[in-house]
């Protein structure tokens, strides 16, 4: 995995990396991190730790790796120079490779006529027909050469795990680059020569690498070495079957983490990008999917990345969850968003947690449904009760009425609360329904709650009693200051 820009982990990095992981699990092989950082200016350990960090998350622990080690490091490839260029110059030396010597300027030339002429945009081999009195001049003229594959005109063909037996014809494939001017290799060549050397037999990853395989295969026989199996993954689309873009809404899986979706949910959601079940079952563990797994249940189409399927597994997951691993999750998230929670406070956070699990769709929304249990100052605006039956007074009066009852109520439970709450109303005159709104809008300071005697149990005697009587003050308010 090559470290990307942001020091995060990409999506469909993430979906390649557990198609991996559960292969290497299910047939008991070694799961193998290799960091691909060539590329100095997008490479860093901060940028190396978003990998790790994602990856671990996810819960795809490798047995190989840079931080772990193994029998067949480095597992970095910028540690690895010395093993491409001994592979680069035996290809060289058989000649399968040669130093190509054209300069940007001819090579950009070559593809404009191609494109006046209507032709593929190829290289054509021009550095094969240099002269050496050219290649003298270009020397001399300090032009650094690059290291090119000589490709032959021949079929390229390899059995794909997934896409079945492919074939690109004797003219698809030029001469590619294998080594940059200063030596170091390319993509193409370093993961040759560095699945060789690690002993890698399985290679998979998405379709957008079917061209590359094809050079890489010519490499494999070049250097006269067997090659790993390849199994491509159908790409990643979005609901318009376009190619995944920044406009469809989160890439990187810190994202995902941010808007609090489960890492559970990120494997369950991942998997169905290309793969399906034998039957129905939409919900898997990730030791559920070892089990599962197969490359042969991999669809070759491409797959659409559905975010309302996704946001459903979160709902799904998190309602499956024990209450006490729901908080140890939850509270993160919402004293990241302003809830002031001690630690004498999270049997209490757990309790209300409870009463909103069921409308719970994603941990960061944790602060928001939950803020009322945790307002010390809530004064709810008594105007939500909307009165279509009591007036303000009417309703001020019953609402001391059930301050009376709850200060003398001998157990503070739910059964008991809605009992008692119920005679009220009936003593009052009242439907059940036209009391209890009022009280929810006191008690909490909204309309839509859990159930209101669970949510008054966990609130307390207390709590619920100073907000009654501060309702009971603002609807005063609103009738002039008398009751």
């Amino acid at each position: 995995m090559a470290p990307s820009p942001t020091g995060d982990l990409h999506v469909g990095s993430a979906r390649t990396a557990l198609f991996n992981f559960l292969i290497a699990r299910r047939s008991g092989g070694s799961f193998v991190l290799r960091i691909e950082d060539t590329d100095a200016e997008r490479s860093d350990m901060e940028k190396e730790a978003g990998i790790y960090d994602g990856l671990r998350w996810l819960g795809l622990q490798w047995d190989e790796g840079p931080d772990v080690g193994g029998p067949y490091g480095p597992y970095r490839q910028s540690e690895r120079h010395e093993i491409h260029h001994e592979a680069v110059a035996a290809l060289m030396a058989d000649g399968h490779a040669y130093r190509d010597y054209t300069t940007a300027e001819e090579r950009a030339a070559e593809r404009e006529g191609q494109r006046e002429r209507g032709e593929p945009q190829r290289y054509s081999g021009l550095g094969r027909r240099l002269t050496n009195a050219q290649i003298d001049e270009r020397k001399a003229a300090g032009v650094v050469p690059a290291v090119r594959y000589r490709s032959e005109p021949d079929a390229v063909t390899f059995d794909d795990l997934v896409l079945g037996s492919i074939t690109v014809g004797p003219d698809d494939i030029d001469d590619f680059v294998i080594a940059r001017g200063d030596g170091s290799a390319l993509y193409n060549m370093a993961v040759v020569v560095d699945d060789h050397h690690m002993q890698i037999s399985h290679v998979i990853r998405g379709k957008d690498h079917v061209s590359n395989t094809f050079r890489q295969v010519l490499l494999y026989e070049a250097l006269d070495w067997a090659p790993p199996r390849f199994g491509h993954l159908p790409l990643v689309v979005n609901e318009r079957r376009q190619k995944f873009s920044k406009r469809d809404g989160a890439q990187w899986l810190g994202d995902y983490r941010a808007q609090g979706y489960l890492p559970e949910v990120l494997c369950n959601f991942l998997i169905f990008l290309g793969w399906a079940p034998v039957d129905e079952r939409e919900i898997f563990s990730l030791d559920e999917l070892v089990q599962e797994f197969s490359l042969q249940r991999v669809n070759r189409a491409d797959a659409v990345f559905d975010t309302q399927r996704l946001d459903h597994f979160n709902g799904v997951w998190i309602r499956g969850l024990d209450i006490d691993d729901l908080a140890a999750r939850a509270l993160p998230y919402a004293a990241a968003d302003g809830l002031t929670i001690g630690p004498a406070d999270h049997d209490y956070f757990a309790a209300a947690l409870a009463l909103e699990q069921e409308r719970l769709s994603h941990l960061n929304k944790t602060a928001e449904l939950m803020d009322f249990f945790f307002d010390q100052d809530l004064n709810p605006d008594m105007r939500q009760a909307k009165f279509t039956k009591h007036d303000p007074s009417e309703t001020a009066q019953a609402l001391v009425r059930v301050s009376e009852l709850i200060a003398q109520a001998e157990s503070y439970d739910d059964a008991t609360l809605e009992q008692q709450m119920r005679e009220l109303a009936g003593q009052l005159g009242w439907k059940a329904g036209d009391l209890f709104m009022p009280v929810r809008v006191a008690v909490t300071g909204r309309r839509a709650t859990p159930p209101l005697f669970a949510t008054m149990e966990v609130l307390g005697r207390d709590r619920c009693q100073v907000r009654i009587q501060r309702a009971v003050k603002n609807l005063a308010a609103l009738t002039g200051g008398s009751i």
